[in-house]
């Protein structure tokens, strides 16, 4: 995994296993972070999709409605009630299961996870060259920035994650299909 050769203070010229160990946590992080992250950027996608579906739902109900009343159309009235009282509600089920807010907690979540990302890479591949003293100092800092963005504990469904693992998986995620990601 990490072969770094310069002697960081062990007896036998290498990497000590402090630091080793270290490498290590920081490589597992940053792949908890793409993962997580990717099944986040997923998860806001569909409930972004969904506010968009309740909120055309609303729009066509009313407008329908409206058609109909405004037509003189007397037909349906039952179905026209409905689809006036849907476009009310809509709007008021938005509210209740408190997309807004979810579609903000994700979003704000996604985009800290996918920095800690590049942090945890950055603290693997160039931080670890430092002291380990220096390099335990800086991956402590992103560890706890970690543990806080985990504070939320918000969870998507697994199909979020299922989707997010083929895509990674796939390849979409590694430095030649960056570009293109």
């Amino acid at each position: 995994m990490a072969e770094n050769l310069r002697n960081d203070g062990s007896n036998d010229g290498g990497i000590s296993d402090a630091t080793l160990a270290l490498i290590t946590e920081c490589e597992l992080e940053e792949e908890s972070c793409l993962y997580t992250s990717t099944t986040f950027f997923i998860w806001l996608r569909a409930l972004k999709i969904f506010r968009v579906f309740l909120w055309g739902i609303g729009a066509i109900a009313s407008a329908a409605s409206a058609n109909s009343i405004l037509g003189g159309n007397q037909r349906y009235p039952v179905l026209m009630a409905a689809l006036a009282l849907a476009g009310v509600l809509m709007p008021a089920l938005i509210k209740a299961i408190h997309i807004d807010s979810a579609i903000e907690n994700y979003a704000r979540a996604a985009s800290t996870l996918k920095n800690l990302q590049g942090d945890f890479r950055r603290a693997a591949k160039v931080w670890s060259k430092k002291s380990h003293t220096e390099f335990e100092a800086e991956a402590r800092k992103v560890i706890k920035a970690l543990n806080d963005a985990r504070k939320p504990s918000l969870t998507p469904p697994e199909w979020c994650f299922r989707l997010a693992q083929a895509k990674i998986k796939r390849g979409d995620y590694t430095k030649d299909n960056a570009e293109g990601a």
